[in-house]
């Protein structure tokens, strides 16, 4: 059973993203002599726009799981409210006898102790459920933003000349491109 429509993104196609943005970054070339790399940022950019895409599909997923908690409260609550009903008309047809209303009386209330029970059981899991997949989505995002913190970072326009690898490119050995066009 699927919790989405086809072709909507979900959590696997933002964490298939994000390992894919891990590989750019962990595939870049080192700099000699320094701990910088060279990574092609525009597909960076492109991950992390397909990432910004993802993203709505996960927070409706994150609402229908809210909403289906809610419809389980409606329905433990519904339930419940049934059954009342149900055991109070079950107690006037056994109004004529003490022993027996009396009786009547516990099971009902067991029965609503026990719908309410089930209903706070059913809204913790929900509740546990939904905090579970923000939280696991809050740590990844976390960890890609801290990633492309250092990537701008680095990449940071007006940084001091001396942030940047001091060695020259080696020049052309023939007088092409070097600027001596005699």
């Amino acid at each position: 059973m699927r919790d989405r429509p086809i072709g909507e993104p979900g959590l696997e196609d933002t964490l298939a993203l994000l390992e894919r943005l891990e590989e750019v970054l962990g595939s870049g070339s080192r700099l000699p002599f320094t701990g910088r790399v060279l990574v092609d940022i525009d597909e960076c950019f492109d991950i992390v726009g397909q990432i910004g895409m993802n993203l709505p599909g996960e927070f409706r997923q994150a609402r229908r799981i809210n909403s289906d908690r809610e419809a389980l409260i409606d329905e433990a609550r519904a339930r419940a409210d049934q059954i009342i009903r149900a055991a109070e008309e079950d107690a006037r047809d056994r109004v004529k006898d003490h022993y027996l209303t009396a009786q009547a009386q516990a099971q009902a209330d067991e029965i609503l102790s026990d719908a309410e029970r089930r209903a706070a059981d059913i809204r913790r899991e929900a509740y546990d459920y939904a905090y579970q997949v923000l939280r696991d989505l809050d740590r990844r995002l976390q960890s890609v933003f801290g990633v492309i913190r250092e990537g701008m970072e680095e990449l940071q326009p007006g940084r001091p000349e001396d942030a940047y690898p001091t060695e020259e490119p080696p020049r052309p050995e023939s007088g092409y491109g070097t600027g001596d066009d005699r």
